[in-house]
Order: structure tokens, then sequence, then C-alpha cells
């Protein structure tokens, strides 16, 4: 177990690079092409549809960051409402139950970017080069694994006690 939850440390790790690196990029190209269109009267083409799949994936990617911290899901309230030895049993559903549903999502999922490839859509275009529909969303059903992965991760670790606590 020890090294599953090291794995899963590491996965958080490159999570949060992630959406850092999406946002400080964001930021910039979004800045860049204000002011290009002040000072030139004019833009990067490509730039808005690239801007909208890194809004895409920088929100799945912190959507599976949530999971990990089960902040992710509406459960959590109810389980904070619940008397305090039912907390751990409730979570441990929360889990399976998330687990579920992300099977059924990833499965939709793929097939969806399975038929994205087939189709051959193209998301953008950089210049001439077309950047296909599929690898711009193929976030969608790895963000479904990680978020089943940190829930099933959540199902054996050990109660986190809150922060600022002994």
């Amino acid at each position: 177990m020890r090294l599953a939850f090291k794995i899963e440390e590491y996965i958080v790790k490159a999570e949060k690079a992630l959406v850092v690196a999406l946002i400080f990029a964001m930021v910039g190209l979004s800045f860049m092409q204000v002011l290009l269109r002040i000072f030139f009267h004019s833009g990067i083409v490509w730039l808005d549809p690239l801007l909208r799949h890194m809004v895409l994936w920088a929100g799945l990617t912190g959507a599976a960051l949530a999971a990990r911290y089960s902040h992710h899901f509406a459960l959590e309230t109810f389980v904070k409402l619940a008397p305090k030895k039912l907390h751990r049993p409730l979570e441990i559903f929360a889990d399976i139950f998330t687990v579920a549903a992300c099977g059924l999502l990833f499965h939709a999922s793929y097939k969806f970017i399975l038929d994205e490839f087939d189709s051959g859509s193209i998301a953008f275009y950089i210049g001439r080069l077309g950047i296909p529909g599929g690898w711009a969303e193929i976030i969608i059903p790895v963000t479904f694994v990680l978020i089943a992965y940190h829930a099933m991760m959540g199902i054996f670790r050990p109660e986190e006690k809150p922060e600022g606590h002994a």
C-alpha cells in the first residue's frame, strides 16, 4: 500500500505542476493577446481556441486534485452533517460511489475520444498544423481515471486530521 500512496504523491505533484503551468501560460498568453489587439489591432487567430482548451485541461486537472483531498463532491457536506462515528463509513461509501461513477464516465469519454480520432476532427489550427480534437480533449478520460484513482486510494487512506490539530 505504501507504494500506491507514494505513486499517488508523485501524481499529485504532477497535477499541481500542470495546473500551475497552465494558469501561468493562460495568463501570459491572454495578456499578450490583449496587447496585440490594443497596440497592433490584430491578434493570434489560434490563441483563443488554445486558451479554451487550456481552461478545460486546468479545470479538469484541478477536479482530480480536489478529489485527492476529498473536496470534490457534494456528498462531503452530507458526511460533515452526519454524526462523527458515521464520517468514515460515509466517506468510504462516497469513494466507492465516485469510483463507480468515474468508471461509467470514463467509458463514455473514452468512446467520445475514439470518435474524435475516427472522425478526424480538428480542434484548432496553428498555422497549417491542425491539432486533432482527440488530442485536445484527451484530458477528459484521463481525468476520470485520476479521480477514480484518488477516490480508490481514499478508501484505504487513514483518516487525516484537520490542519492545526495534533
